[in-house]
């Protein structure tokens, strides 16, 4: 059906395009005369052969063009045929595609009659087209922002067990690739424009609001979260965040970065689980690489994405678990597994290192244990065991 149309339309324009070239004035006029048909022809065919919607700024420039072009030949068909100055020429060009037209110069030849006429049909269809673009363009960026926040609600909205970010500054970007490179949920709270283009443009859900604000926390779906990391840059903001998410959600863990040791203690008051000063891991790292250089590679090769092999991870022993109240011999952790149990956390939050084998898990424990990704996920699957929340 669009074929047929585009058929007739073709044999249409040829036929009043040859038309025209043959009746026409002679010379520069009867080129410019050709010259609009054929822009016309072509701008129609791509309309119809190419129905796909077209992104808003190339409809803006394709009829930006095809106007200017319409203008110039106008002008020019304006000043050959009814024989105006050149500045008479762009004014009844103005008043014509404006369908304005005053009552002036309303003796007109054929020829000139028939060039209005076509002036008229170009020049608004060419207008138009551009509008609809810059419509479109508007319409467009306020329908991705629409559709963008309802998108985000709806993500919000299911996440549970999921780790709220507070802050994408410093720290920020390297906590949420690390968390995404092990598929954890996570949701970010950024007041700064600039951070929050950054981790939107990143592909990760994100929230552009003040974290101090409960009402932020709560849109974060802090309530269904497991754990919330504090990040912001003054002491006194990570200080607030803690104890207004501590009151909002009671068994959320919370991890609080600090600059001072005051700051510390005063986050472990406000309810933080842990407490990292920045500075001093920095100057610890960098001791260990002094002294024990090997054992501190080792330790920091285990969260870099490079170092695929080795994979430490932690399992809670939950009540009704496969492996409750059985043995580490027992279980073929070390021989069958192939797997080294590293610790096992008690219910008195002690660390048992390097565990005997007749050492029984209970209910409540945590095991951490270090081998080979496919040994560690094939014993993960074994006894469907859960990733533990709790951090060593």
């Amino acid at each position: 059906m669009a074929d047929a149309k585009a058929y007739e339309i073709e044999k249409a324009q040829e036929n009043w395009g040859q038309y025209l070239a043959q009746n026409g004035p002679d010379g520069l006029t009867r080129r410019a005369w050709w010259a609009i048909v054929c822009r016309s022809r072509i701008a129609l065919d791509r309309q119809i052969r190419s129905p796909p919607m077209h992104s808003p700024f190339t409809k803006i420039r394709r009829g930006a063009t095809a106007l200017g072009l319409i203008v110039l030949l106008a002008i020019v068909g304006f000043h050959n045929i009814a024989g105006y100055g050149w500045v008479e020429a762009v004014w009844m060009v103005v008043i014509t595609i404006s369908t304005v037209g005053y009552g002036e110069h309303s003796a007109h030849d054929g020829t000139t009659q028939l060039l209005s006429i076509a002036v008229i049909l170009l020049g608004t269809t060419a207008a138009a087209y551009t509008f609809t673009g810059m419509i479109q363009l508007t319409l467009q960026g306020e329908f991705d922002r629409a559709f963008g926040r309802r998108r985000m609600e709806k993500e919000l909205s299911k996440l549970k067990k999921h780790t709220i970010i507070c802050g994408f500054g410093k720290s920020g970007p390297v906590l949420a690739k690390d968390l995404q490179r092990r598929r954890s949920k996570f949701v970010i709270l950024e007041i700064d424009p600039v951070n929050f283009q950054h981790a939107i443009d990143l592909g990760y859900l994100a929230i552009n609001a003040d974290a101090t604000d409960e009402e932020a926390l709560k849109q974060a779906n802090i309530c269904y979260a497991s754990a919330i990391v504090v990040a912001l840059p003054t002491d006194a903001q990570n200080v607030f965040i803690t104890l207004s998410a501590r009151n909002l959600c009671p068994s959320i863990r919370i991890v609080a970065q600090a600059d001072q040791e005051s700051s510390s203690r005063k986050l472990r008051q406000a309810g933080a689980n842990e407490v990292v000063m920045g500075h001093q891991m920095v100057a610890e790292y960098m001791s260990r690489l002094v002294t024990r250089p090997t054992a501190a590679r080792f330790f920091s090769s285990l969260t870099e994405p490079e170092f695929k092999d080795l994979m430490l991870d932690e399992f809670a022993i939950l009540n009704g678990s496969a492996i409750e109240n059985q043995s580490i011999a027992g279980l073929g952790i070390r021989d069958k597994h192939e797997l080294l149990v590293v610790a096992i956390k008690g219910h008195d939050e002690r660390l048992d290192f390097n565990p005997r084998g007749d050492r029984v898990l209970k209910v409540g424990e945590t095991i951490l244990v270090m081998g080979k990704q496919e040994d560690v996920s094939a014993f993960q699957k074994s006894y469907s065991l859960v990733e533990s929340d709790a951090q060593f």
